[in-house]
């Protein structure tokens, strides 16, 4: 048990509870994300190591990934977690609106992945896991290009899972339900929070699936019991 496991969108949140249960689970997590003060202080406050990443910015993911493995050696676990929120009648939505989710959500996944999968095949050991959504398991108005892009990594991750398990690296989805952070409030939308598990709660899940280095576990999904009341 242990490794280097770098969590992306790791400053708040789900990234940032992932981060602290794996440090108590034994592993080294590796703190990014797009905000460099964040990065700083929550890595100083963890003693962890922290580097500022933007996954919306290919030159970003290349430069970064390679510092990480010069600095810290072979990476065991990839958490894909970072992610924004866009809701609202499609009409209404920017273009630019609708490419920061697409870049970010949806190509940020596949090229950060692209980035540290080689060295785990060469090895023939490693986890990916990717923070989708139960957004990617149904459909509902007014989610529709946040929806698509979830949509989009649901396949990949699938693709990935045949393709990389024979070969020893296991690639899963963690589909979560509501929870509770600041990605509603930054996109400017209200929620019932109330009712929405906590980072805690789905961070537990994540480090579970990755402990398991036996088991593949395919379209993770979990939500707070109150949500269903």
């Amino acid at each position: 048990m242990g490794g280097t496991i770098v969590v992306t969108g790791a400053t708040s949140g789900l990234g940032l509870a992932v981060v602290e249960q794996l440090k108590m689970a034994g592993f080294q997590p590796v703190l990014t994300g797009r905000n460099r003060d964040k990065v700083d202080s929550l890595a100083t406050d963890l003693a962890v190591p922290g580097y500022q990443l933007d996954v919306a910015d290919a030159g970003s993911i290349t430069r970064v990934s390679a510092q990480i493995v010069a600095e810290l050696g072979p990476v065991d676990g990839l958490i894909n977690n970072a992610g924004i929120w866009l809701e609202g009648d499609f009409e209404t939505y920017t273009a630019e609106q609708i490419q920061q989710v697409l870049d970010t959500n949806t190509t940020g996944t596949i090229l950060t992945t692209h980035a540290f999968l080689p060295d785990m095949l060469a090895r023939r050991r490693g986890t990916i896991i990717n923070t989708v959504s139960t957004g990617a398991l149904y459909c509902r108005k007014l989610i529709s290009v946040y929806s698509a892009s979830k949509w989009a990594i649901r396949g990949f991750t699938g693709c990935m899972e045949v393709e990389c398990a024979p070969k020893g690296v296991r690639v899963m989805g963690f589909y979560p339900g509501k929870i509770d952070t600041s990605m509603y409030d930054t996109a400017g939308v209200g929620r019932d929070l109330n009712i929405a598990m906590s980072p805690e709660q789905g961070a537990e899940m994540v480090v579970t699936m990755l402990r398991s280095e036996g088991m593949v576990w395919s379209q993770v999904s979990g939500r707070s019991i109150a949500d269903y009341q």
